[in-house]
């Protein structure tokens, strides 16, 4: 992928997550990874929820996102600075994220 693609798809969260689920990162929920109900929908912007069994997760659960508070769009750029070699020590900087979450992004993709 070029960079002007992946400006494009990082310009937006909307355009990020449709990009991170079509190549199978983030998962699409149709039933409920608790009680299997088919039971769910939206409630708010990243969560779904169980109306059998009323939980809620996240849109990042089950994937290399969960646990990482960062923009998905921010994600998309992080790893295509990991494929171009950078350093974790110059890829935090250049992302304005913290060292430990950029580490933790490189650790889980390798």
């Amino acid at each position: 992928m070029n960079l002007y693609e992946l400006v494009k798809i990082a310009s937006s969260e909307e355009k990020a997550e449709e990009f991170l689920r079509s190549r199978g990162i983030l998962k699409t929920f149709e039933r409920c990874p608790f009680c299997k109900s088919g039971s769910i929908g939206k409630v708010r912007r990243n969560f779904y929820k169980c109306y059998g069994c009323r939980r809620e997760w996240s849109i990042r659960r089950g994937s290399i996102l969960e646990g990482i508070k960062i923009p998905l769009s921010k994600f998309i750029l992080a790893i295509k600075l990991f494929t171009l070699e950078v350093p974790v020590n110059k890829a935090y900087k250049e992302l304005g994220i913290s060292y430990n979450t950029a580490h933790k992004i490189y650790q889980r993709m390798w």
